[in-house]
């Protein structure tokens, strides 16, 4: 049977509207149709029309094929964890809910043809309490499982990539958000981070969702935060190679070790006072410092910005190898564009798929 008989999933058409950030009201407007009408079709109390699908897929740019998928969308309380989710508001939280849950869509149909994924490395899954909590042990065993050796991590992204995982550079369009990740049976570990942070902040952003994904697996535990910020500093600062170096630390020293490390000279003094080489009066007056020097928001020094890979070599191949143009690869992809439109009152223009991505 042909998906153009497949019937709408309603699910799908409340992921596309919040994927724009639009609210039942504007999307009727557009429609012209009544909200109360809108709403009954979004709970499954009113079968949608085939023409008037047409027309909210086009409303909201995407392909009428997204609204056909037969998926119930992941939520908030499941595999999704927030870094500051106390303050996020629900419109902006729903929103970037709905643009993971496109990005799973795709990887998964992308998959399907082209098997770019690396597996040979396990992606390990323990929870702390197969080891007593001690999450540095954990770390440890990452570490070990990826063969990475014992001192700074070059790219924290090729590593996780290398393990079968999808890392996302993301436009969260808010710094409320450093990152989230899902993990389900059935697709690799995705990995979703704030593109908008310098380079050591990505890299911590990317080991501190690597935690919840190797350790909570969905489970939203009430020190869940303070495990992954355990876990990425263990991973990106192992104690027994890195204590030597944080012996008389001061601020010339923390930018220093900010290059060898690849993380902020706000986590080497953390990581110090943790490891007990500096005194707590140490602690506070080196942050002190920071903040009087203006670097607690921008530090000297800039770590470069690490890159995925993976999800751009699913497009290549589909570009070279099944030799995809633009209109064949959204209809795969569902759209050309993720994240919020403006309301208009006239047709969205389409846009041109560039470079493998459309963020």
């Amino acid at each position: 049977m042909g998906s153009r008989f497949l019937a709408i999933n309603p699910e799908m058409v409340v992921l596309a509207r919040e994927s724009r950030e639009w609210t039942q009201r504007e999307l009727a407007s557009q429609l012209g149709i009544s909200q109360s009408a809108l709403s009954k079709y979004e709970l499954g109390m009113l079968r949608i029309p085939e023409s008037l699908a047409d027309r909210i897929a086009a409303t909201l740019n995407f392909e009428t094929e997204l609204l056909r998928q037969a998926i119930m969308p992941v939520g908030l309380s499941g595999d999704f964890l927030y870094r500051k989710r106390a303050y996020v508001p629900a419109k902006v939280r729903r929103r970037v809910q709905a643009e993971v849950n496109l990005r799973r869509m795709q990887v998964e149909r992308l998959m399907k043809r082209a098997d770019v994924i690396r597996d040979e490395i396990p992606f390990p899954s323990i929870q702390p309490e197969e080891m007593n909590g001690r999450v540095d042990r954990i770390a440890q065993e990452v570490r070990a499982a990826w063969r990475l050796h014992e001192g700074p991590i070059r790219n924290v992204t090729a590593a996780i990539e290398n393990a079968g995982g999808i890392v996302f550079v993301m436009d969260f369009q808010t710094d409320l958000i450093d990152g989230t990740n899902i993990r389900l049976p059935g697709s690799p570990p995705m990995l979703f981070v704030n593109g908008n942070v310098p380079g050591d902040r990505h890299r911590f952003n990317l080991a501190h969702e690597l935690a919840h994904s190797v350790m909570h697996c969905g489970l939203v535990l009430d020190d869940a935060e303070k495990q992954a910020n355990q876990f990425a500093s263990e991973f990106l600062m192992p104690r027994l190679t890195i204590r030597n170096d944080l012996r008389n630390l001061d601020l010339t020293r923390a930018a220093e070790l900010k290059l060898v490390w690849g993380v902020s000279m706000a986590a080497i003094i953390k990581r110090a006072y943790d490891l007990r080489t500096i005194t707590r009066a140490t602690y506070r007056r080196m942050f002190t410092a920071l903040n009087i020097k203006g670097m607690r928001t921008r530090e000297p020094l800039e770590v470069p910005f690490e890159q995925p890979e993976v999800f751009d070599r699913l497009i290549e191949v589909h570009r070279v190898e099944y030799e995809m143009d633009d209109a064949q690869l959204r209809h795969v992809l569902f759209t050309d564009q993720l994240g919020p439109i403006s309301v208009k009152d006239k047709p969205i223009p389409q846009l041109r798929l560039s470079g493998g991505l459309f963020d």
